[in-house]
């Protein structure tokens, strides 16, 4: 998508430079031949079959003469029933830019005038089939590229050559809503402190930025810039804050205590939290909720899962991970698929087991196996025996199934995705010492049934 819109502003302009060129080679077309469009007021017009046609193209167009200020910033905006373009020259002909909004959207321009003088101000049709009245404004805008922020501004920014920075004090904890749309440019919003570090491209829609937090009371960095090459170009950065639910208690962070359930409340960003094993465990995470598509990863000690749908629940988009860890710190990340807010629980189920009560009555498996089976749960578990210490490979190989494989022993985490010998296949490839290992066969996402194979081969 990012593609395809750069590709029509790209069009926009080129189309654009060819229409001012064209103009300016008709006869009566000229600056002298413009409208005067005073800043900080409108003009109407109208494109019929009369209009003076681009050569290029055959598009229809008017033109609009307009004082500007040396370092003025002004927006020109056109609505009304005209699916047209605004390009903008200066005195002497050279093309400054054009408008990059699509029919159905904003249609505007901002631009900075370098040097005091008049310029013209172009109303195009789209194509040689666009006619219709429009109104064109021209409003002098008050440009803030820096300073402090606060809940409830809309600041209107200009970007030149550098990201503008600003600082956002939050005095309340609470859940913040900070926005960088442009209709110019794809927009890339960062912010920062207090140990927050979270940034956004496309999450307004369209080309807009968004990042939605819960921000303790102390000051963050805010930076609006761009996200592909060096952009110019104009903004708006709105701050809000939504209100925190007062009927819960609500658990934004820190470490997950075994055996309970905690309540959070996701308003765009995910929220991490910590799960610290003492010693090994079977572990099982379930978050859940009415309003959101929850999904849930965790990741440490070498080990990095995740899930989507594999919880049920009512709705059916509630997010379970069950599994065996080994003593560690893990980080747990909750967030959603879709970018809705709401509050969710999690809860964390904590079973203390040793390696060899969690191998008793499993299958056994040693290096030569070759083992087929067929999915129908979570997950398989096997006791793998090693004889002796060696490197060895263990793949896990379907035709049906995108193939995971988890390895557990003293001292021993493993995981892999796709690293078999064919597509989504699993393999692990590693020096292990004699002893018994719990092996795990599953698919990635946790769901689903099909046929797989395991082999497990000494190297």
């Amino acid at each position: 998508m990012k593609t395809e819109t750069r590709l029509l502003s790209a069009s926009v302009v080129l189309t654009s430079s060819l229409m001012l060129g064209a103009c300016a080679s008709m006869g009566g077309a000229g600056q002298s031949a413009s409208k005067p469009l005073e800043v900080g007021g409108s003009q109407r017009g109208e494109l019929t079959s009369t209009s003076p046609r681009n050569a290029k193209d055959g598009s229809h167009y008017e033109r609009f003469s307009v004082a500007l200020d040396a370092g003025q910033v002004v927006r020109f905006a056109l609505s009304g029933a005209l699916t047209g373009v605004l390009s903008l020259e200066n005195g002497e002909g050279d093309f400054l830019g054009a408008s990059a909004g699509m029919a159905g959207g904003d249609i505007s321009l901002s631009q900075r005038a370098e040097e005091a003088g008049t310029y013209v101000l172009s109303v195009s049709g789209q194509d040689h089939r666009s006619f219709g009245p429009f109104r064109v404004d021209a409003r002098a805008m008050t440009v803030r590229n820096s300073g402090a922020l606060a809940v409830g501004d809309e600041v209107f920014g200009w970007l030149e050559g550098a990201p503008n920075i600003y600082t956002l004090e939050v005095t309340e904890t609470g859940l913040y809503q900070i926005v960088q749309r442009s209709a110019e440019m794809d927009s890339l919003l960062k912010v920062s402190g207090n140990g927050v570090d979270l940034q956004d491209d496309d999450s307004a829609g369209n080309l807009d930025a968004q990042v939605a937090a819960f921000l303790e009371p102390g000051s963050y960095r805010v930076e609006a810039g761009w996200a592909m090459s060096s952009e110019r170009g104009s903004y708006t950065l709105t701050v809000t804050s939504q209100p925190l639910p007062t009927d819960v208690d609500l658990t934004m962070g820190g470490e997950l205590p075994h055996g309970d359930t905690i309540n959070g409340y996701l308003a765009g960003s995910p929220l991490e939290y910590q799960l610290v094993l003492s010693e090994a465990a079977s572990v099982t995470l379930t978050m859940s909720s009415s309003s959101l598509d929850a999904y849930l990863e965790i990741n440490g000690e070498a080990v990095s899962f995740s899930d989507d749908d594999s919880g049920g629940g009512s709705s059916g988009l509630d997010a379970r991970i069950s599994t065996f860890l080994g003593a560690g710190t893990y980080t747990v990340r909750a967030s959603q698929v879709g970018g809705q807010s709401g509050l969710f629980t999690l809860s964390t189920v904590v079973e203390s087991q040793n390696l060899q009560e969690r191998l008793q009555g499993l299958t056994s498996l040693r290096p030569g196996a070759d083992h087929s089976s067929r999915l129908t749960s979570t997950q398989d578990e096997y006791k793998l025996t090693i004889p002796r210490t060696g490197t060895y490979a263990i793949e896990m190989s379907s035709g049906e199934l995108d193939a995971f494989l988890e390895l557990y022993g003293e001292g021993v985490t493993l995981s892999d995705d796709d690293s078999g010998s064919q597509n989504v296949d699993a393999r692990i490839t590693a020096e292990l010492p004699a002893g018994d290992y719990l092996l795990v066969a599953r698919t990635y996402s946790r769901s689903g049934s099909g046929d797989y194979r395991l082999t497990v081969t000494r190297q």
